[in-house]
């Protein structure tokens, strides 16, 4: 189901209805998010100059933002450059400046960090591009579910990959243990790899305690398949039903409810980004020859293949293969490296 534009006006309308309900002091002081809308002070003056912001949502051309110091939040129309092709992504810092009543960004700030994945543009030019989902995030939790869909050990593998390449911590959430307890061995491998992993079950609230404490104080970005329950994880920890939540087919594969990247403020300094499900997964930027640093547990035995440039595949004395065959390397997280490594 699509989600209706933001727009000023709207988002003012909201705002009146929550103080009518509430009673809210509008000179608390306090920044609210886009969707869970903590108390705070609501649109920014039309006859504001602008000033510093983070990107909270993307809706079309116009990017919902959050200004610092408790300023409230604003439509304006995004940037495009040449170091940020696609514009502002939720998680940017960026420059505001409004003039005659219209907001825009004039600039992005550095990313410390990101969350990408392969974007393959079609027709006669294809190229394959670098698609940033969220930036400047401290936390990925990679959402997996025991079922419905099913456990992809190997989609977390992907996801893995991509937090090191855009230098974000992962944090592994089993979601839906009240339909099917985790399986214990297969998060085993992770545990071996020094990667948190925590299960819940957003449906009865059981483990979102650890969850809460794991992601208190900092910005993460929530990602996975569709369908494993991001935004039931995200209603949950808020305490509010901010985000749509879909059922999950009856054949069994989960269903987009997030169009977009959408940022929630769920306590003080606290921040959250729900992402649409991702069915398929590229990687950006990563070859034959780098795809295995990518994979810690490779690092002992790489000085051991033949070749320096050796993909581990089929060439011969290779250290790598040895190691698996040994049982020094899990035998599953080899098997998700051949498969990225083919495609």
């Amino acid at each position: 189901m699509a989600r209706n534009k933001i727009t000023p006006k709207k988002l003012a309308r909201k705002r009146a209805r929550r103080s009518t309900r509430r009673g809210d002091d509008s000179n608390s002081g306090a920044r609210p998010g886009l969707q869970t809308q903590v108390t705070g002070a609501g649109l920014w003056d039309v006859t504001s100059v602008g000033g510093t912001a983070t990107v909270a949502a993307i809706r079309g051309q116009t990017a919902v933002v959050l200004r610092d110091a408790g300023f409230g939040e604003r439509a304006v129309n995004n940037l495009k450059t040449e170091d940020y092709p696609d514009g502002a992504v939720p998680g940017d810092r960026v420059e505001i400046e409004i003039n005659d009543g219209a907001g825009r960004i004039v600039s992005i700030g550095p990313r410390r960090s990101k969350l990408v994945r392969l974007r393959a543009e079609h027709g006669r030019m294809a190229l394959a591009k670098e698609h940033v989902i969220a930036a400047n995030i401290d936390v990925a939790v990679i959402v997996a579910s025991t079922t419905s869909p099913p456990f992809r050990a190997r989609l977390i593998d992907r996801y893995l990959v991509m937090c090191q390449y855009g230098g974000v911590e992962p944090v592994i959430c089993v979601n839906k243990i009240d339909l099917q307890q985790p399986d214990d061995a297969a998060l085993a491998i992770y545990t071996d790899l020094g990667v948190t992993w925590t299960a819940v079950s957003a449906e009865t609230g059981e483990g979102m305690d650890r969850l809460q404490a794991l992601l208190q104080s900092k910005t993460a970005v929530l990602a996975g398949h569709s369908g494993v329950g991001k935004s039931s994880i995200i209603n949950a920890l808020t305490g509010e039903r901010s985000l749509q939540v879909g059922a999950v087919g009856t054949d069994r594969r989960g269903q987009h409810t997030t169009g977009s990247s959408t940022m929630v403020e769920w306590s003080p300094d606290s921040l959250l980004i729900d992402t649409p499900g991702i069915r398929s997964l590229g990687l950006w930027d990563i070859d034959a020859q780098t795809l295995g640093w990518y994979f810690p547990e490779f690092a002992d035995h790489l000085s051991g293949c033949r070749y320096r440039d050796c993909t581990h595949d089929r060439e011969p004395d290779c250290a790598i293969r040895v190691a698996t065959d040994a049982g020094h390397i899990a035998r599953a997280r080899f098997d998700s490296y051949l498969r990225m490594l083919r495609e």
